[in-house]
């Protein structure tokens, strides 16, 4: 009589090893439940070439930003510094080092480029002195290299 029962309680003994192996095989772990709830655009933040919206508090993107405002001074005739009025777009692209994308506008300001401090330097206060521009410029940073350019910029009148 003790036989019979022997199969039935072996099975019922091995099922909640059955349903934890098949659980596991069902849910999704955190990482693909991540992977589903993010949006599209969430989703490309850790893509290898995937642009994606920079962080502009960030040191790397702050140190970038301020080489392509110190590249535009170098590159124009004007003897009087332009810096940043305000970021309009900031985006960065993960490539063999990192490329970033800024839309900004400047405006001139009341020092030459031969003065110190230019960064705190204040802007003219009649308007069409100010010569404001919208600018885009593309960056290219490798910083085990400790290499930064760069690559184009564009401006037109504010």
């Amino acid at each position: 009589m003790a036989r019979p029962l022997c199969l039935p309680l072996l099975l019922l003994a091995a099922l909640p090893a059955v349903l934890v192996a098949d659980e596991d095989r069902i849910l999704p772990s955190p990482e693909e439940e991540d992977r589903i709830l993010l949006s599209p655009q969430e989703q490309n933040k850790n893509i290898l070439g995937g642009i994606r919206d920079a962080d502009l508090s960030d040191e790397w993107v702050q140190r970038a930003l301020h080489f392509a405002i110190s590249k535009y001074n170098e590159a124009t005739n004007d003897a009087y510094y332009r810096r940043l009025l305000r970021v309009l777009r900031a985006r960065e692209q993960t490539v063999a080092g990192t490329n970033y994308f800024f839309d900004v506008e400047i405006g001139r300001t009341t020092c030459t480029k031969s003065q110190p401090n230019l960064d705190t330097c204040p802007f003219r206060e009649q308007p069409e002195q100010q010569k404001k521009q919208f600018c885009s410029f593309q960056i290219n940073e490798v910083p085990w290299e400790d290499r930064i350019s760069l690559l184009k910029y564009r401006c037109r009148k504010a």
